[in-house]
């Protein structure tokens, strides 16, 4: 795949307010400058305290930074993320948002411990709660495994051997795969409800789709979704090609992210690593909600 170097927006990067984020707000906005990314978005997990640090480095830097939290939903059965963009962090219709839903979640835990116990895992609650901030991701889980079983075969794929390359990614990816994804989503909060919940607090992305059908897309927008995640390092080009045929047809706004973790999480991806741009539609309509707070 070829991939545009020193894009010039990046709306997918996650800082270490990300239990997966490898660098802190103040750190990421002199790489943003140093890789010629002009207008970023920080889309953590669950969690948007990177929000406020970051717009003080991003004025002193000369970067443009949108307000961006990356939601983990549950529809149809699957795991997908959508991020709200352009919101005020002070708003408290997202903040309640947020803190009923990471209740949701951790109280989820137990049975995802369970479902690893099956597995002959070793597991316990205490491994899991002290790991990282907002919600528990492949990072969680795979350094809680380690922790607990550093010589199980099945966990010495992703620290030394044939799955070493991107370690927590290819984690997550691989459990998801067997079942634990299932479990995971049962405690997220429903796709649908969370658009009508945050709809009115900023501008609402769905984050990488990936081959999502298009009477799901066309269903998700008649709920509020505003645009999707065209390009992004999840994507190959028959995908991203696909992607940006539907939202033609639909009448939503194409966006662009590279999901950037750090190398230490994702290995392959640079922060500006995007295959393209998003609508100029998409960067005003997020200008124009942050400019009712800001």
């Amino acid at each position: 795949m070829l991939w545009v170097i020193n894009a010039m927006i990046d709306l997918h990067v996650h800082t270490t307010y990300s239990s997966d984020g490898q660098y802190s707000p103040e750190e990421i906005v002199p790489l943003a400058a140093c890789r010629g990314v002009q207008t970023l978005a920080f889309c953590d997990h669950m969690d948007f305290c990177a929000v406020p640090e970051g717009l003080d480095a991003a004025r002193a830097g000369n970067i443009e930074l949108f307000s961006g939290i990356e939601i983990s939903a549950a529809f149809k059965g699957r795991e997908y993320h959508l991020i709200c963009y352009g919101f005020d962090p002070n708003d408290s219709r997202i903040l309640e948002f947020i803190d009923c839903s990471l209740r949701g979640i951790w109280q989820g835990i137990p049975a995802i411990i369970g479902r690893f116990r099956e597995m002959g895992f070793l597991l316990d609650e205490d491994d899991i709660t002290g790991w990282g901030k907002s919600v528990p991701t492949g990072v969680t889980f795979l350094n809680a495994l380690e922790k607990r079983n550093p010589h199980d075969p099945r966990i010495l794929r992703y620290t030394r051997g044939d799955r070493s390359d991107s370690p927590y990614l290819n984690f997550y990816q691989d459990f998801s795969r067997a079942g634990i994804g299932e479990t995971v989503s049962s405690g997220l909060p429903d796709l649908v409800q969370t658009l009508h919940d945050v709809g009115p607090c900023g501008i609402l992305v769905l984050a990488h789709p990936g081959g999502m059908d298009r009477a799901s897309l066309k269903e998700l927008k008649s709920h509020g979704i505003q645009g999707i995640e065209v390009y992004s390092t999840h994507h190959g080009p028959a995908v991203t090609e696909y992607l940006a045929g539907i939202a033609e047809s639909l009448g939503l706004l194409v966006s662009a992210g590279s999901d950037f973790h750090g190398e230490r999480i994702k290995p392959d991806i640079r922060l500006g690593d995007v295959p393209g741009q998003p609508d100029a539609a998409l960067i005003e309509a997020i200008r124009e909600k942050m400019s009712v707070w800001q």
